[in-house]
């Protein structure tokens, strides 16, 4: 009878002890999950409206840039009216851009004169054309051009991929001859950026379950054996864990927030306002010399607006490293660098087989890419070497050049000698690798070059 008794009493403690931490362990996931999602979902609408934000100006600035080009033949009077459109169609059609960008031009009732890509559409009228969805889009285009310019959204051809993939087109309105010209860019891009970090955020909340449901597990068998007496304390610390991760999630997304909000609107900003005062002094200046040196300029700002803004898209997931790995990765960005810069670049490293978790992997090409990117900005150095390599289980990556150095204000201690970095770029990198578990390090001095070092232990990562 005291054999029945204990057992009773036994299965009676842990079921009052199990079943409500199960009952609070399944609505506090449930209310975590829920919020995760959510903040997934806003991050994901917050990214795709940003980066088709980004679309649109550079669709804008295209078509500006082309309608600058061609300017000076359509307000000559010199010219026949015949001489000045057959130069203007030959110049839009030898304008391109990227792999498939181009422009094209119709006149008002849609016949067409400008099509790189679809040469045997030239001459004929496209009135009517629809795309797969139905939209008769040359007469939305034809539209807005007439009313002063704006953006229209299709389904169209993508010339390297021959099938029907959303597009956004923007158009201007040549009045004195009753022609539209426009360009549009493709959004199957955006689309794949969203999923890279989808994909990022469902392995992130996969780990967090695995973690969450983890600790149930042994906070059920720790109660299992301590018994009654034992419940609440361990209910109460499975919260505590709960509550932690549920605000770990919330701060790695709302940082992420940030550094994507930053990293769109570091630089280029400026380098629109450049354009726009310089566009100003267009307008104002009277001398032809002056006006061709602001459009000059203007145009070199505008290229690296957009040179800005698709290396800040590429960062969101760095191509490379998907397709090639951390070590061609680097090694195609050095190349790349190499054909844009005369800087003298070296890459020496001996990791060739070692594999590293996803997050080290980009972290530590974003470092290297925000730090030659400063090199190249700010160094006006000659020569960098990157290095990579293995001190026991400790990988170094160190980023050295010749250049000017840094300022000792951007490069400031507190009171425990931690370093604190006023450049935005500096603090952002080493906050990631602290991330991974890594040690950053910045060292400069006037004249004498910069050195940055990143190390990690090879164990954990």
């Amino acid at each position: 009878m005291g054999f029945v008794s204990n057992r009773r009493l036994s299965i009676n403690i842990i079921l009052l002890s199990i079943v409500p931490l199960i009952v609070v362990v399944a609505i506090v996931a449930s209310i975590l999950f829920s919020q995760a999602k959510q903040l997934v979902e806003e991050q994901v609408a917050l990214t795709r409206g940003n980066v088709l934000s980004v679309k649109k100006q550079e669709l804008k600035q295209y078509v500006e840039m082309a309608v600058k080009s061609i300017e000076p033949y359509y307000l000559d009077e010199s010219l026949t009216p015949a001489l000045a459109k057959q130069i203007v169609i030959e110049k839009l059609s030898q304008l391109t851009y990227g792999s498939d960008g181009y422009f094209f031009a119709y006149t008002w009732e849609g016949d067409a004169l400008v099509l790189p890509y679809q040469k045997e559409r030239i001459g004929k009228n496209w009135w009517e054309v629809e795309d797969v969805q139905g939209k008769k889009l040359l007469q939305e285009l034809i539209k807005v051009g007439r009313e002063g310019g704006g953006f229209v959204d299709y389904l169209w051809h993508k010339p390297s991929k021959k099938e029907p993939l959303p597009k956004l087109s923007y158009a201007v309105s040549l009045d004195k001859w009753q022609w539209m010209v426009g360009t549009g860019v493709y959004l199957d891009d955006i689309e794949t950026q969203v999923a890279h970090m989808q994909n990022g955020f469902d392995q992130n909340i996969g780990k967090t379950s695995t973690a969450l449901f983890g600790v149930m597990f042994v906070a059920v068998t720790v109660i299992a054996a301590l018994g009654a007496s034992l419940n609440l304390n361990v209910r109460r610390l499975a919260n505590q864990q709960l509550s932690i991760l549920n605000q770990q999630i919330i701060d790695s997304q709302e940082n992420e927030r940030q550094r994507v909000s930053r990293e769109l609107h570091d630089g280029v900003n400026q380098l629109l306002v450049a354009v726009k005062y310089r566009l100003d002094n267009v307008d104002k200046e009277k001398d032809d010399t002056k006006k061709a040196l602001e459009l000059d300029a203007s145009k070199d700002a505008m290229e690296q607006a957009i040179v800005e803004l698709r290396r800040i898209s590429k960062d969101l997931r760095p191509p490379q490293l998907d397709d090639l790995g951390l070590v061609a990765g680097i090694e195609a960005y050095i190349n790349q660098l190499r054909e844009r810069t005369q800087l003298e670049l070296v890459f020496e490293h001996d990791i060739e087989g070692e594999e590293f978790l996803p997050e080290v992997e980009t972290t530590l090409y974003r470092v290297v890419q925000e730090s030659l990117h400063n090199v190249e900005k700010h160094a006006n150095a000659q020569g960098v070497d990157v290095i990579m390599q293995r001190e026991g289980r400790t990988l170094i990556l160190t980023i050295s050049d010749d250049g000017i150095g840094m300022p000792a204000k951007s490069l400031k201690s507190n009171k425990r000698k931690q370093p604190i970095f006023e450049h935005m770029g500096l603090q952002n990198m080493k906050e990631r690798i602290q991330a991974i578990g890594g040690t950053f390090a910045v060292s400069s001095e006037q004249g004498e070059g910069t050195e940055v070092r990143v190390s990690l232990n090879m164990e954990f990562v």
